[in-house]
């Protein structure tokens, strides 16, 4: 088998463990027996994970690595620019601090919540996708701030 067609069956593997989660809407609205239903849903949450073996093992090491670096560069190329106003920063701070707040509290308050189900997963899914915005809002110097969290040997330098 050619390297280019080991190429594309790997990243149509790849592909397919990205889509297999979305299975496990399929599988809820099935009349199967809770255990197959089970069974068969962790298997679909996990597709990525599970997927990635064959998908490597297939495609070899170096193409494998050639997509990786190519995404981890996408990634990159989607954090915000430079500095923002003290205005915009306090704006996305309040729209990363308030959904957090909200779902710390309302976990210990759950009275807060919505009592329909539905409602209260659409709440949710707004105040996630507001934080996740907040961090777009606040900038490239706000994640940068982010990173330096995760690294051990990172220092704060004031420039007063």
């Amino acid at each position: 088998m050619s390297p280019q067609t080991r190429l594309k069956l790997g990243v149509a593997l790849l592909i397919l463990g990205l889509i297999m989660p979305a299975g496990t809407l399929l599988v809820v609205v099935t009349d199967w027996p809770v255990a197959v239903k089970t069974v068969l849903s962790s298997i679909l949450l996990f597709g990525f994970e599970i997927m990635i073996i064959p998908a490597v093992a297939l495609m070899g090491k170096d193409n494998f690595d050639r997509i990786w670096a190519g995404a981890m560069h996408l990634l990159k190329t989607l954090k915000p620019a430079g500095g923002v106003s003290k205005r915009r920063y306090m704006i996305g701070l309040y729209m990363l601090v308030v959904p957090i707040l909200y779902a710390w509290i309302a976990s210990y308050a759950p009275s807060w919540l919505p009592e329909d189900y539905v409602l209260r997963v659409w709440v949710n899914v707004g105040l996630d996708l507001v934080a996740l915005a907040s961090l777009f809002v606040l900038g490239g110097d706000f994640w940068d701030k982010m990173r330096a969290l995760f690294l051990h040997d990172a220092r704060v330098v004031s420039a007063a």
